[in-house]
């Protein structure tokens, strides 16, 4: 039955305020049907003395309405058997209505079904307010007796049929069969409640000896609703003994308190009681009082619509167990993130399951990028994953510690490292990984290092063990053909000849000594730089100057000097010693190796930001293959000249190491057979005598 809340509660909470929800509501529902039932005789009992009915019984309506009030008076004073003890007037009724002799009515076989209806109906109302079966048994017995005297009266309790046609079932057996029914269904729903009570209060039981029982906190708390239904407050009716002895509070301290104010009283701290209850679909969370410096874990039980339970499971200890075993294992990484090796743990079927990797620009993993992958989804190459498995399968088997190494590229570049596997337990391996990157290059430049060194030294060898020949050779030119001089008797073109021999030798021998100076400065790093203004042009003229008498008068060559700034002020801050010693050995090997064409020295300007000098000839060229070794010291290029002619083959990496200490690189560009040029630039740093455009 549908009423309205507001109304509900103001009736309810006045007539019986100590009653349950569920007994309110019942008692609402029967003083609602009682009053309707008053109401209905009321309007009766008024209608019929205004228009004055035929079959208008005074007497019946009167009492009627007296029942219906003196059943509406016992339930407000709380009589209620007394007030459905009145419904056993209800067959007196249909007598006096339907059956009496003093009553005007219609015929007895017309009214029959009337009867049973009403009858039924005052049943229904036992039927759904009585908790007594005795009371309906009267009831039925009764109103089947007032059934069982109208059809007698009639003349028609066995062969009752209504009408000429139609074959109606006999009232009685239809009352009969439907209270039958209805107490069928009542015995049931006893028998299933009963049942359910039972069970509740098994179940109660045992919640109270649980709580009663358990070694965690337990709050009961009760739930104080208004008329809508929502929850207005929040109050505590039992805690157990843990409870107590934890919080140092006892029952009557806390009983009837709101328990919002009891768990902050108790915590120390505050505690959303209403957000746990009321909101949250969870019903475990974890709370850290902090003052109280425990942690529990908060457990919620609902055993009906207005009933908590709160158990407070006490974890302090392992969470200080997890928090030790966190700060061990953040200690234990730290530790290894120290370690330049990588720590992977590997299951035996190639998946990885752990991993420590010192944060570096090198590898910028996570853990979802390698837990969970296998070897072959990382990078490696399919033979050296199966490798790596095969290694992994042999590691769990015999308990060996195998190593691999492998190259890995990364953003960075290839990296390479070695690997070794060691057993961690019977389904998994550790794995160390070294970058060993930088050990290895250092091993392949320590062995390319060796090989240059024994080459160097085997060249420096020959170079000492020609030295002797290449300065007695020119020193014995020119002891002999200066004691010829002096012997007298030459001619005029015989003295020129030997003069020229004795110059030649002597420069070659002057050559060959400042070239062993120069290198001996580059060994020990003697060489100091003297950055002064020097002036280009005419540093370029004295080296053309110095070089173009040199080239013998029966060779075809032709030297050229291109400046491509005419200004004789020209010039930029730099070295004036060591470009022109590098520029002069250049020169030197292009008059060396030029046998007819020309050899053009020079230089030009380049962006306004550097000075490029070029030294090109049309000599014997230099083969591709030897390109590399050239500027290596004391080695020689096979060629036909050099077969014929001394050197020393320094002088290309002294010029080499005198541009680099200048600024610049030395290169060069070669075809055998047409010629070489070699060239380098240097910065116009300070630079003079040079229009530039400034931006």
């Amino acid at each position: 039955m549908a009423v309205s809340k507001p109304f509900f509660h103001i009736i309810t909470e006045k007539l019986w305020p100590k009653k349950s929800g569920e007994e309110k509501k019942r008692l609402f529902e029967m003083l609602i049907s009682l009053a309707l039932l008053l109401l209905a005789a009321l309007i009766r009992l008024t209608f019929r003395f205004i228009i004055n009915a035929e079959n208008f019984c005074p007497i019946c309506d009167i009492g009627l309405v007296l029942v219906a009030v003196l059943s509406v008076s016992f339930f407000l004073n709380n009589k209620f058997n007394a007030a459905l003890n009145t419904f056993f007037t209800v067959p007196l009724f249909v007598y006096a209505y339907y059956i009496a002799d003093f009553s005007i009515h219609q015929p007895l076989t017309d009214t029959v079904y009337q009867t049973v209806g009403w009858l039924l109906a005052g049943a229904f109302f036992l039927f759904y307010f009585s908790e007594s079966i005795s009371k309906i048994i009267l009831y039925s017995i009764l109103s089947a007796s007032a059934i069982g005297v109208q059809l007698i009266k009639a003349n028609h309790f066995f062969d009752f049929v209504a009408g000429n046609n139609f074959l109606i079932p006999h009232p009685l057996v239809i009352f009969i069969l439907l209270i039958s029914g209805g107490l069928i269904l009542r015995l049931k729903y006893n028998k299933i409640a009963t049942s359910l009570t039972e069970n509740l209060k098994t179940t109660r039981q045992s919640i109270s000896k649980v709580i009663r029982e358990s070694g965690f906190p337990v709050v009961e708390i009760k739930a104080l609703r208004d008329e809508e239904g929502n929850v207005v407050n929040l109050k505590v009716e039992k805690v157990n003994n843990i409870f107590e002895s934890v919080f140092n509070i006892q029952l009557h301290e806390v009983k009837d308190q709101e328990a919002n104010y009891i768990f902050e009283l108790v915590l120390r701290d505050h505690f959303d009681l209403n957000k746990i209850l009321l909101f949250e679909d969870h019903k475990t969370k974890e709370f850290h009082a902090t003052k109280l410096e425990l942690w529990f874990k908060i457990h919620v039980l609902k055993p009906d619509f207005n009933t908590f339970y709160i158990i407070l499971e006490d974890i302090t200890k392992a969470k200080k167990k997890l928090a030790d075993l966190e700060q061990g294992r953040r200690r234990y990484k730290v530790l290894l993130e120290t370690i330049p090796d990588m720590f992977f743990v590997i299951g035996k079927d190639g998946t990885y399951e752990d991993f420590v990797i010192k944060v570096s620009d090198l590898f910028k993993v996570e853990d979802t990028n390698i837990v969970g992958s296998t070897i072959f989804d990382v990078g490696f190459p399919e033979n050296m994953a199966a490798k790596i498995l095969t290694c992994i399968q042999s590691c769990l088997k015999t308990n060996s510690i195998e190593t691999i190494e492998y190259s890995l590229n990364t953003p960075n570049g290839t990296y390479l490292f070695e690997m070794r596997l060691a057993k961690l337990s019977a389904r998994s391996v550790i794995s160390i990984a070294r970058d060993i990157t930088r050990r290895k290059t250092a091993e392949f430049n320590l062995e390319r290092a060796l090989k240059k060194a024994e080459e160097s030294d085997r060249l420096k060898s020959a170079f000492l063990a020609n030295l002797s020949h290449e300065i007695r050779t020119p020193l014995n030119i020119i002891t002999n053909f200066t004691r010829i001089l002096a012997e007298g008797g030459l001619g005029s073109a015989e003295r020129t000849e030997l003069s020229d021999a004795i110059s030649q030798n002597g420069t070659q021998l002057l050559n060959m000594i400042d070239n062993t100076i120069h290198l001996s400065k580059i060994e020990t790093n003697a060489i100091d730089l003297s950055m002064n203004f020097c002036p280009v042009n005419t540093l370029m003229r004295d080296i053309y100057t110095r070089y173009k008498p040199l080239i013998p008068d029966g060779r075809q060559v032709k030297m050229q000097l291109n400046l491509d700034v005419p200004n004789s002020s020209f010039g930029f801050v730099t070295d004036r010693r060591l470009l022109m010693e590098a520029l002069q050995i250049l020169v030197d090997n292009a008059v060396k190796y030029t046998r007819n064409g020309e050899i053009h020295i020079g230089y030009e300007m380049r962006y306004n930001e550097e000075v490029k000098f070029t030294v090109s000839d049309t000599g014997i060229g230099i083969p591709k293959r030897e390109a590399e070794n050239i500027f290596s010291r004391f080695y020689r290029v096979k060629n036909e000249i050099n077969d014929m002619t001394s050197g020393s083959g320094i002088g290309l990496p002294i010029a080499q190491h005198y541009v680099q200490l200048l600024g610049g690189e030395l290169k060069l560009k070669s075809d055998p057979g047409k010629g070489t040029t070699f060239f380098f630039s240097l910065p116009f740093k300070e630079g003079q005598g040079y229009l530039r455009v400034v931006s």
